[in-house]
């Protein structure tokens, strides 16, 4: 994954990533709109043959490079729960 600071002010971020799957994004960006502080995160793709993502979020103060950070985080113990899951219903 790439990803890159394509523009940057108080309470806006936007971010280019590519080279990773939309999933992964809608997932952090369902994790983002949870967040009363967030009002607006969405991930748009810019080409359908390429997979370069633009991911938008404004929160209200808080800082949005936090903001994706924590919700990235809280994403990524989803999945470790899930496979948990999975994991012990295979057994």
């Amino acid at each position: 994954m790439y990803a890159e600071i394509a523009d940057f002010k108080d309470n806006e971020l936007e971010l280019k990533i590519r080279e990773e799957d939309i999933s992964i994004l809608y997932i952090i960006q369902h994790e983002l709109l949870k967040e009363k502080s967030v009002d607006f995160a969405g991930v748009m793709l810019k080409h359908p043959l390429v997979k370069d993502y633009i991911m938008r979020v404004v929160t209200k103060r808080k800082d949005p490079v936090e903001t994706i950070q924590e919700a990235a985080a809280s994403a990524a113990e989803y999945a470790k729960d899930f496979a948990s899951l999975v994991k012990s219903e295979i057994k």
